[in-house]
Parts: structure tokens; sequence; C-alpha cells
């Protein structure tokens, strides 16, 4: 076949569209490992919502954008920048990440390369997004997660910080949709609790990232895994009397002898119930609160409470009361009596 022309553009067209199906895959199905060191678990999709492009506040912009265009119409990069504010160079960028990605398509052979629309993946994916606006624990696992890496970025140096500035950050956005004051405030609670970060004292008010949290960062686990991860060293664990395993002279002791009590939680429960018709919400938002409620104080007094399901209820409640647009003093006090409950029953 020596007079047979090979078509050089038509194989290297092939064999990227070949790798761009393979990023794809990837992307949707990424390959998982054991995370080794310290023994961090990796966090598992509570949502049952995958893992998209949610951690990236101004890729789920510039999608939503083409989203919102007519059926099959085409953006430019150019009209992006100067709707949004951002440089020409970084949808540039975008643009690239989001192609390869195969959730926008450029115009090829109909235009040039700075026009896209977007694919039939990235109607899916903006689907999923709005999904993940309305899942409570998604957004409270982002709220925390976010802030604890924008205060490092902020003030590594530990100095005191104005919380509240955070909101005015492009990292506020979860999903596309903006941080609710209520939601940083739980955010703020979670990482406080554990230590990751510390109220300075001052008025107006302050917060400084403590060593764990910038160990925690470092470590690049979410705040839910670097809590959770198990140390090095030697566990007791007493029945009774019995005392099984331990070597070390360093020992942690974790006594299940009628330790956990979920009093605390009942008490919450019957708090939400008590306060529900203040918090202003409308009628069939108050009864599916009150009735999450009911069931967190049915979890919290059953003779053979679960922790797993508890913490399940518990969840339930608290995203409720953290989607209350308007605040008040009743559910300020419900939500610190909701932390204070948490604290109580399962410590930290």
């Amino acid at each position: 076949m020596a007079g047979t022309k090979i078509d050089q553009r038509a194989i290297e067209k092939h064999v990227k569209d070949i790798n761009k199906a393979y990023e794809r895959a990837f992307k949707k199905y990424p390959i998982t490992v054991p995370l080794g060191g310290r023994s961090f678990t990796a966090s598992a999709g509570a949502t049952g919502l995958g893992v998209g492009i949610e951690q990236d506040p101004q890729l789920v912009r510039y999608l939503i954008w083409i989203g919102d265009l007519p059926e099959g119409g085409f953006g430019e990069q150019a009209s992006y920048a100067e709707h949004s504010g951002t440089p020409l160079e970084d949808v540039a960028v975008l643009s690239a990440e989001l192609e390869r990605d195969g959730l926008i398509d450029s115009m090829g052979a109909f235009g040039g390369p700075d026009s896209h629309r977007i694919t039939s993946d990235g109607r899916v994916e903006l689907r999923r997004l709005s999904q993940l606006r309305s899942a409570p624990a998604a957004r409270h696992r982002y709220a925390t997660d976010s802030f604890l890496r924008w205060l490092y970025a902020t003030a590594h140096d530990q100095r005191p910080t104005d919380p509240a500035a955070f909101l005015d950050t492009t990292a506020s956005y979860f999903a596309g949709s903006a941080l609710s004051e209520t939601e940083l405030d739980y955010a703020l609670a979670r990482l406080t609790n554990p230590g990751l970060v510390a109220d300075a004292g001052t008025q107006p008010k302050t917060v400084a990232i403590t060593l764990d949290g910038i160990d925690c960062v470092l470590s690049g686990a979410t705040v839910s895994d670097y809590l959770n991860r198990t140390r090095p060293g030697d566990y007791y664990s007493i029945t009774g009397t019995n005392v099984v395993a331990g070597s070390q002279a360093k020992v942690e002791q974790h006594n299940y002898n009628n330790a956990f009590d979920p009093a605390a939680m009942r008490e919450f429960a019957a708090l939400v119930q008590q306060l529900a018709p203040t918090y202003g919400l409308e009628a069939a938002q108050q009864a599916e609160l009150i009735r999450d409620a009911e069931i967190l104080g049915e979890e919290a007094g059953s003779e053979a409470a679960e922790p797993g399901r508890l913490r399940a209820a518990y969840d339930a409640v608290m995203g409720r009361l953290t989607q209350i647009g308007a605040a008040s003093a009743a559910l300020t006090t419900t939500i610190q009596q909701g932390q204070q409950a948490y604290s109580a029953v399962f410590g930290g």
C-alpha cells in the first residue's frame, strides 16, 4: 500500500477523544486507595450524590452560566468574563477544565475555540448540583472544610480574624448557592468544639486557627476524617472489670459500660417541638421539623439507643434548623442547645 496516505490529523483526533473518554470515566469512577500514615478514614458520600465540581465555586458558576444559555446556544469566553468580572485568561482555564471533563464542548469546526455549549453530561452535573444545594449535610461539611481552609490561607500565623469576612469570598458558595450566616455559625461551632479553631474573645467576635487546625489543613484530610482518625498507640477496651490489650505507657481508655446517655438529645428534641411555632416557618416546613424532632426524641428515648441512628436523626433536625433564613433569639438558642446536646452525648 505504498500509495496510501495516512491521515495523521484524524489519528491524533481519535487518540485525543479516547483520552478524554478515559478522563471522564476516571472523574466519575475514581480509583480509591487506603490512606496511610495517620490512618485517616476516607469520607463516604453520605448524600449518595457522588463527587464532582462542587468544591470549585468558579467552575460551578461558569457551568451554570453556560447551562442557562438558550438550548443549543454557545457562550463566548469574553462574554462570561465581562458578565462575571473574571479575567479572560482565567475563563480560558475554566473552559479547558470543563471541556476536559466532558461537561462542555467547543464549537469546533463551526467557529473558534473560545465558544462553548453544555453537553449531556453537563446537564446531568447541573442536576446533581441542584440536589446538593438542598442537602443540609453536604452544605455543612463544605462550610466546615471551606472555612477552615480559608482561615488557614488568611491567617495561618494564628492572628484573630473576623469570621464574617468569609461570606464575602468566592469560597462561601457551595454548588452555586451562597452559604448563610447560620451555616457559618454551625461551622464555627463544629470547628471550635474539638479545638481546630479558637474564639479570640474579642468584640466584635474574631477567631484564630489553632495548631490542630493547621495540622488538619496540611494533612489534606477533611475535618470529619481528621477528627475520626485513628491515632497510633495502644487502646484499651474495658468491659466491667476486664481489661483487654495494651502495653504502652500512654493509653486512651474507652469505657462503654453505661457511658452512652442520650438524655440531652431528648431534651433538645423536646425544645425544638416546643419552639417550632416561633421560627416563622410555613405550616408544611414546621410540620416536617416537628416530625424530625419527634423521631430524634424516640431514638434518644429508646432503651437500646444506637449512636449511628441517633446522629442521623440529630443531623436531620439540625439541618432543618440551619436552613431557616430568618434569624431569631429562639432559633439561636435552639441551635446552641443542639450543639451542647451533641457534645454532652458524643463528646468533642
